[in-house]
C-alpha cells in the first residue's frame, strides 16, 4: 500500500543534502515501527521515492515523499510515529493513500512556489517588474552537463506577485519544476537583476519553497 507523505525541511536540517535525506527517512521509518516495503533483488531497499530534490540549504514547508508499505496503516498513526523521532526542523504535515489514479510524485511534478526575500527594500520594483513582462522573451544563459545555451525562461514562468513588506523586498512565483522542465528560482532572479542592470548577490536572497504542484485539466493541483 502506498501512501503520499508531506513534510517541511526548514531551520538547520535545510544543510543536509539530498542522499542524507533519504537515508534520515530510512531510519526514521525503522525507529517508527512503520513497516516498509522493501525491493526484490540482491540489494533489497525501501520502496521510497521524493518528489524532487531540495537545493542544498533552501527552506520548505512543502515537500513530498512516496513510501510503500507492506500493509494499511492508519494515515494518522504514520503520521504521529514518524513526528515521534524525526529530528527538529522536520514535521510531517500530512498523510494520504494512493488511489487508483495516483502516480509517483516524481512524474506527476511540473511547477512550484517560492518565496523570493531580496535583503533590501526595492521600491520601484513594482514598474520595473511590469517592464520587465512587457517583453516577448526572458533569455538567459543556462548551463547543463558542461553546456551553455542560451534559453527563454518567461514560458516557465506561470504566476509571478509581489508581496507587501514594510521592510524587505519580496515575491512569490510559479515556475516550471521537475523532470519534464525545471527553472530554478535563483535563475528567474538573476535573470531580475540582470534587467534592473545590477550583479546579483547570491547572499543577499532568500528562497523557500512553498509547495509542489501537477498538472490537471490546466489547473494546478497540490501533489
Amino acid at each position: 500500500m502506498k501512501y503520499r507523505i508531506k513534510f517541511t525541511k526548514v531551520d538547520k536540517i535545510r544543510f543536509i543534502g539530498h542522499l542524507d535525506l533519504l537515508k534520515l527517512f530510512q531510519r526514521a521509518i525503522k525507529r517508527a515501527e512503520l513497516p516498509v516495503a522493501y525491493s526484490n533483488g540482491f540489494n533489497p531497499h525501501q520502496l521510497i521515492g521524493f518528489a524532487v530534490p531540495l537545493p542544498l540549504g533552501m527552506a520548505s514547508i512543502g515537500e513530498y515523499v512516496d513510501v510503500e508499505f507492506k500493509e494499511e496503516i492508519d494515515n494518522l498513526t504514520i503520521k504521529d510515529n514518524l513526528n515521534n523521532v524525526m529530528p527538529d526542523g522536520i514535521e510531517i504535515i500530512d498523510v494520504r493513500k494512493f488511489t487508483e489514479k495516483d502516480k509517483s510524485c516524481a512524474s506527476v511534478l511540473e511547477a512550484a512556489l517560492y518565496e523570493v526575500c531580496f535583503d533590501e527594500k526595492i521600491y520601484e520594483f513594482s514598474d520595473i517588474i511590469r517592464k520587465m513582462f512587457l517583453q516577448d522573451s526572458f533569455e538567459i544563459e543556462r548551463t547543463s552537463k558542461h553546456k551553455t545555451k542560451v534559453v527563454n525562461i518567461k514560458p516557465d514562468i506561470f504566476s509571478f506577485d509581489e508581496i507587501e513588506n514594510e521592510k524587505y523586498t519580496v515575491f512569490k512565483t510559479i515556475i516550471s519544476t521537475g523532470s519534464h522542465n525545471n527553472l530554478k528560482p535563483e535563475l528567474l532572479v538573476k535573470y531580475i537583476y540582470g534587467f534592473m542592470g545590477r550583479d546579483y548577490e547570491p547572499l543577499k536572497v532568500k528562497y523557500k519553497r512553498i509547495e509542489l504542484f501537477k498538472k490537471d485539466n490546466g489547473q494546478f493541483l497540490k501533489l
